[in-house]
């Protein structure tokens, strides 16, 4: 197996802590989710994040509306928003505005030199036949130059079981790694795992060593390659604690 740590980025200020130094192989954007910047300011963002990690993969979050219903409440706010009535958006649903939001996703993805997109699903995307059915054909109708998808699920999705139903479809999966008492979890399956945590969410040096001894074991094994993101204003603090415990063993 072989290890690629990351960060997310929420805020464009959490650059400002960033170092030439870090061991940083992917940079996520998140906040493409809300607000996806347009071609030149995304371009621009590109190569800001570039100077601070040469070689990194850069990875934006689809736009909302691609998964997100009205009744899922998202803030819009200031940021970018799409003219769109209830019901003709979000699930992947097969419609011109779903076709925009992703439309939309691919030239930010395009401008930012990216591969691949994230995707997170609401908690009203259930684990029932319908979900699937939307998921499943919004991907198997995409172009073969379309950007791949890394797929967030949230709610009743199971790691171990969005992975099982995602594999076929050539989707990777992205779980959480701790779960909210600080547990490791098992996320069998999921290639992409994520470490959040809010201002004052240090990774204990404890969860660091369980982590890293946890990752070190299946650098051993035949295990799928894996992707580590930190999350929050402390990840590169997060990310440094974790790579020194790793370099550790």
């Amino acid at each position: 197996m072989s290890l690629r740590l990351g960060i997310v980025v929420g805020d464009d200020a959490l650059l400002r802590a960033a170092r030439t130094s870090d061991p940083v192989d992917v940079v996520v954007l998140r906040s493409t989710f809300l607000n996806p910047p347009r071609a030149a300011a995304a371009r621009r963002l590109a190569e800001r994040i570039h100077e601070l990690h040469e070689d990194v993969e850069i990875v934006p979050y689809a736009w909302h509306y691609l998964s997100y219903e009205a009744d899922d409440r998202i803030e819009v706010g200031s940021n970018r928003a799409l003219e769109a009535k209830p019901g003709s958006f979000g699930h992947f649903r097969a419609t011109p505005e779903v076709e925009q939001a992703w439309n939309v996703t691919k030239i930010c993805a395009e401008a930012v030199g990216a591969q691949r997109v994230v995707v997170r699903t609401p908690p009203s995307f259930s684990p029932g036949s319908l979900s699937r059915r939307r998921l499943t054909r919004f991907i198997e109708t995409r172009s073969e130059g379309d950007p791949k998808l890394v797929w967030e699920p949230q709610g009743l999705w199971e790691p171990t079981a969005a992975a099982i139903f995602a594999a076929p479809l050539g989707v990777e999966v992205l779980a959480a790694a701790f779960s909210m008492t600080g547990q490791l979890l098992e996320c069998d399956g999921a290639s992409w795992l994520q470490v959040t945590g809010g201002k004052d969410a240090k990774l204990r040096s404890s969860h660091a060593e369980v982590l890293a001894y946890a990752l070190a074991d299946l650098a051993d094994e035949d295990a799928p390659d894996l992707t580590l993101l930190f999350e929050g204003p402390r990840a590169y603090a997060n990310l440094r604690a974790f790579s020194s415990n790793l370099d550790a063993m």
